[in-house]
């Protein structure tokens, strides 16, 4: 493979889209996909379909082509809708397929719908329909969603040239079978139920002790108090409170939505206890959790220092180009944050990526980003830093303008140098409007989705995830277990709840007596 790809055969870090505009601008002599490049090439190009010779090793079968089969899932309440019917008869009837093939571009498997002129002289399908009767079936599983990102983890190994095949492979099965492991059996709900009142009644009773009294007012006054504080009350519940209680619901099922069962606290005894793989290996909540405070840490120790460095020297006197340096170094912040993140992916690829092609011009080697941990880290927190420390240079701006002028008058009276200035003046002043900014730094760092899924996508093998990524992934691709992702939403819930609570204690220096 990696041969290949220093003769120029395969690109380095292929994806789909690369592999798409290689082809179309006539960089790439041919490419192996499936009916559905077509809807991403140009009218006017010129191409023709062809089966790929049989691959085989020394003593191994050959390799075939895979062939994936279209079907539709009926859910309990659409299953007797007619429209459910009349869509199945479109699957199976020739007429639907001949509309399928001709207008959806689809190769079809009634044979009887070949005998259409049209259809049979057209090569492009015709050329893959001889590819699709040598071809392996794929199963008609939703099952399926659990193989394809183990899959395309193995396969992205193997072009990297990061391991063998065989490894990788066994890494993959590994993730697998966590995926598709059974369920924790169902449990009464009852004593959880009651702990949870008595614990409710419990904290409701300590609340009550510790609240003051105040004046009652008159039932007048108390309406129109409440009038003015329900529309932000009733906002708070539907979009916090309401979302909050669905998902802790959540977490304590698991199934589908239409077949549900309980389970207790069994999906956060799963997560805790690293169920299925071990507690510090790829893909366990405690290293997901180790790196996220990590990536947090960095990102928001970077965020801080270049708002700061960054705010100080735009506060002074530049003349007209103050104002151009400062709409240069807000656009990171103003840009929409995945279009920045796509655009850093594309500067991070080895074989066509700006800082590779910069490092080239010194006579260092490409750097394959997403092939370890500490250079796909390091391309994350790059990305994530552009696009946060305008936010802290903005906040440091604002609060040095409302600095008394006095104060720091009498520093200069008083034979204060620049750096005494800063750090005895400056600096203890800024901090009342710096903490709130790095606690809300701090969340948004935490639950960075964005970056950490479109610039490194969790590689290599999903270590750089951090918690939120992980829980999506749950979600969504991993059999769609939403009860185990409802879970890790809640424990992350937790995790900021305290660590917000425990930054502003220490932070916020204490009134003196």
């Amino acid at each position: 493979m990696q041969a290949a790809q220093k003769r120029g055969e395969l690109p380095e870090e292929a994806s789909g889209a690369l592999v798409t505009q290689l082809f179309v601008s006539g960089k790439a002599a041919s490419v192996l996909s499936g009916p559905w490049l077509a809807a991403d090439l140009p009218p006017g190009l010129r191409y023709h379909v062809e089966a790929p010779p049989p691959i085989a090793a020394a003593g191994n079968a050959p390799v075939l082509p895979l062939m994936t089969v279209e079907a539709a899932f009926l859910s309990p309440q659409g299953r007797e809708h007619p429209s459910a019917a009349a869509f199945l008869q479109l699957l199976v009837d020739s007429e639907g397929a001949r509309v399928r093939a001709l207008v959806g571009r689809q190769v079809v498997a009634q044979g009887d719908a070949w005998s259409d002129p049209a259809l049979a002289a057209d090569e492009f399908l015709s050329g893959f329909r001889s590819v699709a009767r040598r071809a392996v079936r794929t199963p008609r599983s939703p099952a399926m969603r659990a193989v394809w990102q183990p899959a395309e983890r193995a396969l992205l190994r193997v072009l990297r040239g990061d391991g063998l095949s065989g490894p990788a492979l066994e890494q993959a099965e590994r993730e697998f079978r966590r995926a598709m492991r059974p369920p924790p059996p169902a449990t009464s709900p009852w004593p959880l139920a009651i702990v949870g009142a008595l614990s409710f009644g419990a904290a409701l009773w300590y609340f009550r002790r510790r609240t003051v009294a105040v004046p009652e007012l008159s039932s007048r006054r108390s309406l129109l108090a409440w009038g003015y504080v329900a529309p932000a009350a009733l906002a708070t519940f539907v979009l916090v409170a309401l979302p909050l209680f669905a998902g802790a619901a959540t977490s304590l099922f698991v199934g589908t939505q239409e077949n549900p069962s309980y389970v207790g606290l069994a999906n956060y005894a799963d997560i805790l206890s690293a169920a299925g793989t071990g507690v510090f290996e790829s893909g366990s909540f405690w290293l997901t959790l180790l790196v996220t405070v990590l990536w947090t840490i960095v990102n928001v120790t970077l965020h801080v220092t270049l708002g700061l460095v960054l705010g100080v020297l735009l506060s002074r006197p530049l003349g007209r180009v103050r104002g151009i340096y400062r709409t240069l170094l807000i656009l990171p912040w103003a840009i929409p944050s995945y279009v920045t993140a796509l655009a850093w992916k594309g500067m991070f690829h080895r074989q066509l990526g700006a800082i590779n092609a910069l490092l080239g011009l010194f006579g260092a080697e490409p750097i394959s980003f997403f092939s370890r941990f500490s250079t796909a880290f390091a391309a994350n927190v790059a990305t994530n830093v552009w696009l946060g420390f305008p936010f802290m240079m903005v906040v440091v701006l604002g609060a040095i303008t409302g600095l008394p002028k006095e104060v720091l008058e009498a520093a200069d009276v008083d034979g204060a140098s620049r750096w005494q200035r800063f750090r005895l003046v400056t600096l203890p002043l800024l901090r009342p409007t710096l903490l709130p900014a790095v606690v809300l730094g701090s969340v948004w760092t935490f639950n960075a989705f964005n970056v950490v899924f479109l610039v490194s996508g969790g590689e290599p093998g999903g270590e750089t995830d951090i918690l939120i990524s992980e829980a999506y992934r749950w979600a969504f691709t991993r059999e769609a277990h939403y009860g185990y992702a409802a879970a890790y939403a809640v424990l992350i819930f937790l995790l900021l709840a305290s660590s917000t609570r425990l930054l502003d204690r220490l932070l916020t220096p204490k009134a003196s007596s």
